[in-house]
């Protein structure tokens, strides 16, 4: 999902392999799995702000 001359922090990348599959998984289960994704991302930002 990055462009060529980026690198994710390890804590994006986890976040957004839980989008992984999410093609297959039944559209009732979407938003949860959004809102655990966001909140990653979120957590992963705060942290950038600690550094």
């Amino acid at each position: 999902m990055t462009a060529p001359d980026t690198v994710e922090p390890p804590a994006v990348a986890a976040a957004l392999s839980r989008l992984d599959g999410l093609e297959s998984r039944p559209v009732g289960e979407h938003v949860e799995v959004f809102d655990e994704v966001h909140r990653l991302l979120q957590d992963a930002l705060a942290t950038l702000d600690e550094a």
